[in-house]
């Protein structure tokens, strides 16, 4: 229970996050340089977390030894944060968090199907498409 309690606080950072960062982008007058303020403010708080709590930071072999694909989070970061402060002033929190959950939901159904990225597999099912279409007319109920 308390993993869905921390997923819920997690899920409600988000809409504060695109708010800030869409606020951050009237101020700097570009999406862009907002996103890499951001980012910025990211990475010097990982920096400080990994300083203190990570006993030993991987070394160069290491790093080579891992898929290419595993190291664009970031860039995939930089599109979701640029998205959301972009089209929350457009559409609204609401509007815009419903849309997002749509597709997370979506690709992730997809991504538990075929068991991408070493998830356990876990086979589309009636249920779940009926909570995915249920999502989907939620979201289209809110926008209207």
């Amino acid at each position: 229970m308390i993993y869905i309690l921390f997923a819920v606080l997690m899920g409600a950072l988000s809409p504060l996050q695109a708010g800030i960062n869409a606020q951050l982008s009237q101020y700097l007058k570009h999406p862009l340089q907002a996103t890499f303020f951001s980012f910025l403010g990211g990475i010097i708080l990982i920096s400080l977390i990994v300083t203190f709590l990570v006993p030993a930071f991987p070394n160069f072999s290491q790093l080579r030894e891992v898929p290419w694909y595993l190291y664009i989070g970031g860039a995939l970061g930089v599109v979701f944060v640029t998205g959301f402060l972009l089209l929350i002033p457009r559409i609204g929190a609401t509007s815009l968090v419903a849309a997002v959950l749509v597709g997370q939901l979506v690709m992730s159904i997809i991504i538990d199907h075929f068991g991408w990225l070493g998830v356990q597999t876990i086979e589309i099912s009636m249920k779940r498409l009926v909570g995915v279409i249920l999502l989907v007319i939620g979201t289209l109920l809110v926008q209207k």
